[in-house]
């Protein structure tokens, strides 16, 4: 769990610079390691979970690849594809770079799906199947969450908010599997492969680049649905953490009355669409759907346990 530390009051004080007066070097030290860590934060994501695959194909989308099993080292390059199956593989196997770095690679189950992934990737045999693990960077995750979640033609605040709530999800959780981070269906966040740097998914999450939410000083692992209804609902027994509280949507109250699709809890996908086309911003549709919460910026705050930040609106900057 990461904790975020706000300024002390007063005319100097800034959210946007690291506090380092009166703290013990110790701390100042563990805030910098844990800040950094935060910023180049990589996610273990397992893909095609629901299809429990016994065979899996790779092949290269560009660049050669570099296929590593306990035998040998293959070299991937043009249309050759490299398969791997229950019954016959050595495990691990493992997919980079030449370099060993992030590439860009066509994963597929032949005959029923196939995605290209940017990242690193991992094949272990499970029971009765095949695990496929993609190593992505963070933020390459968050611009897949928002391509698989949000319409393109959404309007980009829209889009920007649901990048933060995409981002916060994924800062605040601990592991949710065993064997990875984070699956790509809706268990965790729904996923796909990165999209294009020129899409809108991609451009929401490089201009929301490290914001999180914030609750009392604490990343909140923001939750979201595609329609409320015409209202979200608070938790039925919350304890320690946001409490999410009953918010009127006044689009779908409009559009879509008492229709509901996901659980009305946090962002409501089609209110942030309808308050963006009305002219909101991102940091007032978070503040709508998230009341009492911070935007922080990770890369510039301080992480680690310190006495509660109080309930703040967000951060203007």
């Amino acid at each position: 769990m990461v904790f975020l530390v706000p300024a002390p009051p007063g005319p100097a004080a800034s959210y946007g610079a690291l506090w380092y007066e009166d703290l013990p070097m110790k701390l100042v030290a563990l805030a910098l390691v844990a800040t950094l860590h935060l910023s180049a934060q990589r996610l273990d994501i397992g893909v095609f979970t629901l299809f429990h695959p016994s065979e899996l194909r790779v092949s290269a989308v560009s660049g050669p690849l570099i296929v590593k099993t306990p035998e040998a080292n293959i070299t991937l390059e043009g249309r050759r594809s490299y398969s791997i199956r229950l019954a016959r593989a050595s495990f691990p196997v493992q997919v980079t770079a030449r370099d060993g770095s992030d590439a860009s690679f066509h994963l597929s189950i032949p005959g029923k799906i196939e995605r290209r992934f940017y990242g690193t990737l991992t094949i272990r045999r499970a029971v009765h199947q095949l695990s496929a693990v993609v190593s992505m960077d963070l933020e390459t995750a968050v611009a897949s969450v928002v391509a698989a979640e949000m319409d393109p033609s959404s309007p980009m605040e829209a889009l920007k908010a649901q990048a933060v709530a995409a981002r916060s999800f994924y800062v605040a959780s601990a592991a949710r599997h065993d064997r990875f981070d984070f699956c790509d269906t809706t268990h965790c966040q729904f996923l796909r492969e990165r999209p294009s740097k020129s899409s809108p998914a991609y451009r929401a999450a490089e201009q929301t680049r490290s914001l999180v939410l914030s609750w009392q000083g604490k990343p909140l692992a923001a939750l979201y649905s595609a329609s409320c209804g015409g209202q979200t609902r608070s938790l039925d027994h919350p304890t320690n953490g946001y409490p999410y509280f009953p918010v009127n949507c006044e689009f779908c109250r409009r559009h879509s009355p008492n229709e509901m699709r996901g659980h009305q809890l946090g962002l409501c996908q089609a209110g942030a669409a309808g308050m963006a086309q009305a002219g909101a911003g991102f940091r007032e549709i978070l503040d709508h759907y998230y009341p009492g919460t911070a935007l922080v910026d990770a890369r510039d705050n301080a992480i680690f346990l310190l006495p509660l930040q109080p309930a703040l609106r967000h951060i203007k900057y």
